[in-house]
């Protein structure tokens, strides 16, 4: 019973080690992402510019843009190792946490790609309208 008990430990120490490892890789390919949306945001805002066509409007996409950069995450929540519980008994619950977190992204990945496939459309409108206005 005793080599058996050892054996699940081994195991579960071997799946930590290899979620530590996918979740590198996810943090890696969350960092690149954040880091594009980024760049296609600036670019947005930039084109969204054309809009201004006096200074009235260009106030009032100014504001909305303000308020949208308002609500941005400005950090993580990070929590050093020394502040984190180790406790095994909560990692059911943190598991679970994980698994909502991870389906509430998923969804959040979807609604960005319905929002880019969006864009991606006014894009092709604006340069379709530009070429026919001979620009």
């Amino acid at each position: 019973m005793e080599s058996n008990e050892k054996g699940n430990e081994a195991r579960l120490r071997e799946i930590l080690v290899s979620f530590n490892k996918a979740w590198v890789k996810y943090w890696e390919s969350y960092v690149t992402l954040q880091d594009q949306l980024y760049e296609s945001l600036r670019a947005g805002r930039e084109v969204s510019w054309l809009a201004a066509t006096d200074e009235r409007k260009m106030s009032e996409i100014n504001q909305v843009q303000r308020e949208l950069f308002s609500g941005m995450p400005r950090r993580l929540d990070y929590s050093p190792l020394g502040q984190i519980s180790r406790d095994m008994s909560s990692a059911t619950s943190k598991i679970a946490d994980l698994e909502a977190a991870l389906a509430k992204e998923e969804e959040g990945c979807k609604s960005l790609e319905a929002a880019i496939t969006l864009m991606k459309g006014k894009v092709e409108e604006m340069k379709e309208a530009m070429r026919a206005a001979g620009s």
